[in-house]
């Protein structure tokens, strides 16, 4: 069994069912310890992202990161100046 320890601060995944909160791992938190939750609902959306995005880096290994980075900056420059251009005409 892991050490518990006192962790300062901690992100931990965690479903509510049946009104309880249950974290997705085991917490390595000594028995009764108070601690402060911050509920964030994790967006049906940001899975998806997540997905696609270690998908990209697993396909991606082979292409230098300054390649990469060269083209995100060229796309992230189109959407920029499409969006100027759809302000423009509106």
């Amino acid at each position: 069994m892991p050490k518990k320890v006192s962790v300062a601060e901690e992100k931990v995944q965690a479903v509510y069912e049946k009104g309880v909160l249950r974290p997705l791992r085991p917490l390595h938190l000594k028995e009764r310890t108070r601690v402060l939750v911050t509920l964030h609902a994790q967006l049906p959306w940001r899975k998806k992202l997540e997905r696609l995005l270690r998908r990209m880096r697993s396909r991606s290994r082979s292409i230098p990161q300054k390649v990469v980075d060269a083209e995100v900056g060229r796309a992230r420059a189109e959407v920029k100046a499409k969006r100027r251009a759809a302000r423009r005409s509106s």
